[in-house]
């Protein structure tokens, strides 16, 4: 379009005659090699405006350098060129790209360019590739870089491609990278720019890039010096990679505004042509696996519909958009740059195939371009860092040695649980079951860890529903495993990666004790008596004990302490018994601390008596909830015969003379931990619903918490513990939660300098209070899962009203979310009903009645909802309250929890994978 390099060379003559005459920027030219400089500026331009690659002179950086330039002397330069192109007869069109291929040199020109020859980073007479550590370590930091870049939203798009293609891709960079930093050239980087330009790559994306080099190198331990030297060498292919898209966009953009969108609504057909790009563009989504999930389900067309108004207006049509602003649609959605590059590609493929020119294509993505920021409205910053690490980290099951690793530290916890008092008893098995037991244990934990999964999780609750294992005994397990990990060398990182992998465990290990526990508990607050009587009285339970002497006394874990004076034993025992379990106060003896001071006897011996004493029961004909009941109003004599006290402070709290509290930086930083602690919680979603209160109850929490750790670490009691349970019996707080805030006390705790060994003594003290926080969630949803399970989902369908019950709930329910300013986004706009039909299907079926949804699963119609835990805890106290407004008990809200609460993994799957 230039006339080719005979064309070139008549601007070229036209452009210095201009000049000569020019009184702005002759003087530059005076008294120098005036025909040696335009023949050096036409072979440059040559090649600049797409010709051959003839250009040998100097980097127009080294040949400008010192003379003092300005932007006022270069723009002269540039309108002499537009006057001399314009005097030739070239387009309009042309012009402008010339003019824009041209105004990236201004930088070289003005002794700014971005990016240095490797030469200019000599230190020390070492190359950068030498400082780099040499070629296998670039290879290295590509490798990491570009899965770096696979992770990151703002330049995935161009680096997700096939396996091959990857390979080739990192090859080249690697060979770039050697030759930029000052090893052979392999390379050629005249390539770079013909490769680039049809790809819309800005300087957003190419700093995308570099950060994502930056950070790889940094974790490959280069000093930031020789990164920095680099980045900057680098530099100098951002003109060649970004060159395409500048000129491509900025004529198109500068079209768009000097001429309007009339001329392109034309050029694409007028309202037919636009309504078939449409289809199109609709039509290659649905087989794009980047963006199908996005558009496809039952309101397809209505999006179809609204979408196609809003592009035919932003191209031109005289038509008016009715929806609603774009920002709202997709404050709800999950979108990132990536989703949106790829929707820009679609656009680009769809139009190519109506027949849209290249320089229609380019004028769209313009106008689409602008449209980014509103999509993107819920775009979080990305963190390289993390992402990098993530994607290069072993796993922990790699860290401490792989399948060798774990079996040796389940080898060392069976034998020391096995010296432990505190869990003795459940490992002391037969030789043949403690071998089952170590195997499956290695099993399981190395899936947990991240090693092959060869162990069905399903199995786990069941297996231990039965054992008494409270979360004592499961935080005396992983203190054991804490302790046999720092022992084998492991380090401080590795070791709490794997406790927070083995957390989620303890629910299904200690679930059946705590439900079996609390409803026992409940049972005996309301009195003894009835105990009393169904253990058959003073007489039931003296012929229990003899039961239980017979079986005591040839037990050898605790026979020598019943056998030494076994008829006086006996005889105390059996009036103590008789009372602690609500008979006669007849019991005249010492305290049983006195009694047991000196006989060594320990957590193991205590199990021991209430497994013979539980087996008595058993053997007597006694029901289950019975013997649970019996078994709850004993635990509390542990304390006493081991010398305890029942409020006893732990023991943790002290080192080397100084209280946890000490440790901790004293009062007024635990006062800023815990309000630390707190400003996280109620920002992270996984917790938020649970401390996003008003300001006078946030007041309230905090001052509480600070209450309960300070006593806790050793200061003064202010709390009293015993309010815990009831407080938060009735909210649904499961370990889940408890883990979550537990980790952020510890990251505040870290902010705040308080050294590791404190944090890990408080983890144990908090632990303490698991229980007392989670276990009125526990219990309900057991006990709602267990009758489900027993009176079958119809019954629960009929107990809430049948359908027309049901109906009524629904109706309630999106009375209350549409009223809801945390979650109504999600329920408004032209697809509510259908979505509202969709939902009570759903629900309708899930809860038993005679309904029959159709629609996509739960994953992939929440895929694209930038929807987290905050929004679906919100959801549900909202389905609580519309079943208590209809008149639901709290039983039918707790049963009906519990169907919908495992939706919650499916709806949040995608966040879940995003935030791992």
């Amino acid at each position: 379009r230039m006339g080719g390099e005979e064309g070139i060379a008549q601007f070229m003559d036209r452009v210095y005659d201009l000049i000569q005459v020019d009184n702005r920027i002759k003087s530059w030219f005076s008294g120098k090699n005036y025909q040696a400089i335009k023949e050096g500026q036409r072979v440059y331009l040559t090649e600049l405006l797409g010709g051959p690659k003839i250009y040998k002179g100097k980097d127009l950086v080294e040949i400008h350098k010192g003379m003092g330039l300005s932007d006022y002397e270069f723009d002269c330069f540039l309108a002499n060129c537009e006057k001399a192109m314009s005097g030739l007869g070239v387009e309009d069109e042309t012009i402008d790209e010339a003019i824009v291929s041209m105004e990236p040199v201004r930088n070289a020109l003005m002794d700014r360019a971005q990016g240095l020859a490797a030469h200019a980073k000599m230190v020390d007479g070492q190359s950068i590739l030498d400082r780099f550590g040499g070629e296998m370590n670039v290879e290295s930091v590509v490798e990491m870089m570009y899965s770096g870049c696979l992770g990151d939203p703002r330049v995935r798009f161009y680096f997700e491609v096939n396996k091959e293609k990857i390979q080739g891709i990192k090859l080249k960079m690697t060979q770039l990278m050697v030759g930029a930093f000052g090893g052979a050239t392999t390379y050629d980087d005249s390539k770079m720019r013909q490769i680039h330009y049809n790809m819309n790559i800005t300087d957003y994306h190419f700093d995308a890039v570099l950060e994502n080099f930056w950070c790889a190198a940094e974790l490959m331990e280069i000093s930031n010096a020789v990164i920095s030297d680099a980045v900057e060498v680098l530099g100098k292919v951002r003109q060649m990679v970004t060159a395409g898209c500048t000129v491509r966009l900025e004529i198109a953009r500068k079209k768009c505004e000097s001429q309007g969108t009339d001329g392109l609504y034309e050029s694409l057909g007028g309202q037919q042509g636009l309504q078939t790009f449409v289809d199109k563009l609709y039509e290659t989504m649905a087989v794009d696996d980047r963006m199908k999930h996005y558009f496809s389900g039952s309101k397809l067309e209505a999006i179809k519909k609204s979408q196609g108004d809003y592009l035919a207006v932003m191209f031109g049509a005289p038509i008016t958009y009715e929806g609603r602003p774009l920002d709202r649609i997709h404050s709800v959605m999950s979108i990132s740059d990536f989703e949106f590059d790829s929707f820009l590609s679609c656009c680009g493929t769809a139009l190519r195939a109506v027949g849209a020119d290249s320089q229609n294509v380019d004028e769209c993505v313009v106008l689409l371009e602008t449209a980014r920021r509103d999509v993107l409205i819920n775009r979080r910053p990305h963190d390289v860092k993390r992402t990098q690490e993530a994607a290069s980290a072993k796993s922990v099951y790699e860290r401490i040695g792989g399948e060798v690793g774990v079996t040796n530290m389940v080898e060392t916890m069976y034998n020391q649980a096995l010296e432990d008092s505190r869990i003795r008893s459940f490992f002391e098995k037969n030789k043949a079951k403690v071998t089952t037991i170590k195997k499956k244990m290695t099993q399981y934990i190395g899936g947990v860890f991240g090693g092959p999964v060869t162990y069905d999780a399903n199995d786990l609750r069941p297996m231990h529903y039965g054992m008494n294992i409270s979360d004592y005994h499961f935080d005396a397990i992983l203190d054991i495993i804490r302790g046999v990990l720092k022992e084998s060398g492991s380090k401080p990182k590795d070791i709490t990666d794997a406790l927070l992998l083995l957390q989620p465990v303890r629910a299904d290990v200690t679930t059946g004790f705590t439900v079996r526990q609390e409803m026992a508990r409940k049972n005996v607050e309301k009195g003894k008596d009835q105990m009393f009587k169904r253990l058959g009285g003073s007489e039931g339970i003296t012929t229990l004990m003899d039961q239980f002497f017979n079986i005591g006394t040839t037990d050898v874990r605790i026979k020598e302490f019943l056998l030494k004076d076994k008829d006086r034993i006996k005889a105390g025992m059996t009036v103590y018994i008789v009372e602690m379990l609500g008979g006669p106060k007849a019991y005249k003896g010492k305290e049983l601390g006195e009694l047991h001071q000196n006989l060594g006897v320990n957590d193991y011996h205590f199990d021991a008596f209430l497994a013979d004493f539980g087996r008595a029961l058993l053997g007597a004909g006694h029901q289950d909830a019975l013997i649970d009941e019996v078994m709850v109003s004993l635990e509390p004599v542990r304390a006493d015969v081991l010398g305890r006290s029942r409020d006893a402070a732990d023991t943790s709290v002290m080192k080397d003379g100084k209280p946890l509290l000490e440790r901790y930086g004293g009062d007024m930083n635990l006062e800023t931990v815990v309000e630390s602690m707190y400003d996280k919680l109620v920002e992270d979603p996984r917790v938020r619903f649970h401390f996003e209160k008003a300001k006078a109850k946030q007041r309230q929490i905090r001052r509480k918490m600070y209450q309960y750790l300070s006593g806790a670490f050793g200061g003064p009691v202010q709390y009293d513990v015993k309010q815990m349970r009831p407080a938060h019996y009735n909210m649904n707080i499961t370990d889940y939660h408890f883990d979550v805030v537990s980790e952020l006390f510890q990251r505040a705790s870290k902010e705040n300098g308080v050294e590791a060994e404190a944090m890990m003594d408080a983890a144990v003290v908090v632990a303490k209070v698991r229980a007392d926080v989670t276990t009125g969630c526990v219990v309900r949803m057991e006990l709602a899962k267990k009758k489900n399970a027993q009176d079958g989902m119809d019954q629960l369908f009929q107990r809430l009203g049948g359908l027309d019950g049901v109906m009524a709930m629904i109706d309630r329910l999106y009375e209350c979310v549409e009223r809801d300013k945390r979650i109504n986004m999600f329920f408004e706009g032209a697809k509510l009903q259908t979505l509202k039909r969709q939902q009570t299907d759903y629900i309708i079926a899930t809860l038993g009645g005679p309904a029959d949804y159709r629609g996509r699963s739960i994953e992939d119609s929440h895929a694209v909802i930038e929807i987290t835990d905050y929004h679906f805890d919100c959801y549900m106290q909202n389905a609580g309250r519309a079943m208590r407004d209809v008149g639901a008990e709290q039983d039918a809200v707790d049963e009906v929890t519990v169907v919908l609460e495992p939706l919650r993994k499916q709806v949040l799957a995608r966040h879940y994978k995003e935030n791992k």
